[in-house]
């Protein structure tokens, strides 16, 4: 993986920290808190500028971010600072920057499906062709469409397959589009002793179709709840130690797999982009101290017992999790190294 695709990768990772962020500063501005900072990054000031009181900071480490309220982990001294705040407006404040990433999601898997369409099953391509096959002989190619197979008209690839299925193997017609021509041909020898069933020998793709933005913003929320899905899946699938903290990504492993998907184009980026959008919004909203989930679990009890817990006793639990989320990470940073080194 290249420099270029590192720092594409970085800076993908950093647009959705930014979005997070910018929901928690959004809210903030609109609900009249005091911000004092608002940053992209981690460790020291790079460079920046302030404006209207607040400071608007590019830090050094491409990780992370953050939207600094006044006085936000203080005793309550004057009315300015965030704990001072009414609880509803604290509790808006904090949810905004997960709704943020949903609301990313939502509009990245949008994006996709009317930028690239859908799947259309009755145009089925060939993407390679196996060295030594009936498709090889036959002089099929990469990017060939399947329009006829054994004088059955391809409808899906249910039909194609049941064609070549039932075709006699050492005789078989297909009719194919290729630039636009059509162009008859015969595949022979197709029985493959192996698998016992005739093989063309070929990997196939679905064509693509163009769809509307009513249809695009349907099936964009569909997608997204797909993918939260898989969130939890994978969530319960730690839970039952079906898998590891080793098969999990940190950082380093989250930017490794946006390098590679950007060796593959923007679409395979923008779905990558939109499962991880939802997988930390989700993973926010997790009751975990010094995550989201965890400020947002203080107000709930603030309201069940009709007053703040002490921000001294909140503040010790938030720097205990804090403590043990930095443990986590340094964790599965490590196993993405080694998966690095070991290849």
């Amino acid at each position: 993986m290249t420099v270029v695709r590192i720092l594409e990768a970085l800076l993908a990772l950093s647009v959705l920290v930014m979005i997070h962020e910018l929901g928690h500063y959004t809210a903030g501005r609109l609900l009249g808190f005091t911000i004092v900072e608002y940053a992209i990054g981690m460790g020291p000031k790079l460079v920046g500028f302030k404006k209207n009181g607040i400071e608007y900071n590019l830090r050094t480490l491409p990780l992370g971010g953050m939207c600094r309220f006044y006085g936000e982990d203080d005793v309550v001294a004057d009315e300015r600072c965030f704990n001072a705040q009414k609880a509803w407006k604290r509790f808006i404040v904090i949810l905004a920057g997960p709704l943020m990433n949903f609301v990313l999601a939502f509009v990245l898997a949008v994006a996709l499906l009317l930028g690239w369409g859908v799947a259309d099953e009755s145009k089925i391509f060939i993407t390679e062709v196996n060295e030594g096959s009936p498709a090889q002989a036959a002089a099929l190619q990469a990017g060939d469409r399947f329009l006829v197979v054994d004088g059955k008209p391809v409808e899906d690839y249910a039909t194609l397959t049941a064609a070549v299925a039932a075709a006699d193997s050492s005789h078989m017609e297909v009719v194919i589009l290729r630039d636009g021509q059509e162009q008859t041909l015969i595949l022979s020898n197709l029985y493959n002793e192996e698998k016992g069933a005739n093989l063309m020998g070929v990997s196939l793709i679905y064509g693509t179709k163009k769809v509307g933005l009513g249809y695009a913003i349907r099936e964009g929320g569909a997608l997204c709840g797909e993918m939260a899905g898989l969130v939890f899946k994978s969530l319960g699938m730690l839970i039952t130690r079906e898998a590891t903290l080793k098969d999990m990504a940190g950082p380093v492993g989250i930017v490794q797999l946006l390098g590679h998907a950007a060796e593959s184009g923007w679409f395979t980026v923008l779905n990558l982009c939109t499962l991880l959008s939802v997988n930390l919004g989700i993973l926010n909203l997790f009751p975990i101290p010094a995550l989201d989930g965890g400020r947002l679990m203080f107000i709930l009890i603030e309201w069940v017992r009709g007053k703040p817990v002490p921000p001294e006793k909140e503040g010790m639990v938030h720097l205990i999790g804090f403590a043990l989320l930095m443990i986590f990470v340094v964790v599965v940073t490590f196993n993405d190294i080694l998966r690095l080194i070991r290849g």
